[in-house]
């Protein structure tokens, strides 16, 4: 039974492509602290590992980042798209950050 006085002007929906960007970009946030807490514990002296799972959370930023900025163009909600773009962009700044200091440092 339909109400009454329900209204949708627009057939938008939220975007999934933006949906997923954003959890990956809140995944690779959560690699990073991960991360850097074992560097923490080991006096900075972390494992191989660790550098691998940090460039591969690099690459999952990345790949966020890239779906963040085409789920923008879709005809939907812009929340999602918004929110996975600028937190992926501003995890790929922290993670370029860290491997440029980690070259001269």
């Amino acid at each position: 039974m339909r109400r009454r006085n329900s209204y949708k002007f627009a057939d938008k929906k939220h975007s999934k492509r933006g949906k997923i960007s954003l959890s990956l970009a809140v995944l690779s946030l959560m690699a990073a602290i991960g991360m850097v807490t074992l560097s923490i514990q080991n006096a900075g002296n972390a494992s191989v590992y660790i550098g691998s799972a940090g460039l591969l959370a690099l690459m999952l930023t990345v790949v966020s980042f890239v779906m963040g900025l085409s789920s923008l163009l879709e005809e939907s909600y812009k929340l999602f798209p918004v929110l996975g773009s600028i937190c992926s962009g501003v995890m790929l700044a922290g993670w370029v950050a860290v491997y440029v200091l980690g070259f001269y440092v």
